[in-house]
């Protein structure tokens, strides 16, 4: 069983580049969280394979690949009529126009005083 710590190895990957990129996307993906509230992760897949072939293993070789999936922001939907030629209209396509005119104020009523 191996005894050096696992962010010991993490450091020594790719040399330090691999741990470089983890804390550039997780200060990423905290900065995401916030601004959307929604929550997102990283994902670190190492790789693992004997470096040669035979029975007798003395060197690997290691591989890692970081995903990251980052919280999306609310996208707002809109509403369209479909109209009989299949074009989109913000209008009801059997819906006339209703013509509006500006209205003029009236006169103030008088009021009989006893």
């Amino acid at each position: 069983m191996s005894t050096k710590a696992f962010a010991i190895f993490l450091q020594d990957l790719r040399d330090g580049r691999a741990h470089t990129e983890l804390t550039a996307q997780l200060a990423e993906l905290l900065a995401k969280v916030k601004d959307t509230g929604k929550g997102g992760d990283i994902t670190l897949k190492i790789k693992i394979k004997p470096a040669g072939r035979g029975q007798d293993v003395d060197k690997v070789t290691v591989t890692d690949a970081i995903t990251t999936n980052l919280p999306k922001p609310e996208r707002g939907e809109d509403f369209f009529w479909l109209t009989d030629d299949n074009d989109l209209s913000r209008n009801h396509p059997r819906q006339h126009a209703l013509e509006l005119r500006e209205a003029t104020t009236p006169a103030p009523l008088t009021f009989k005083e006893n």
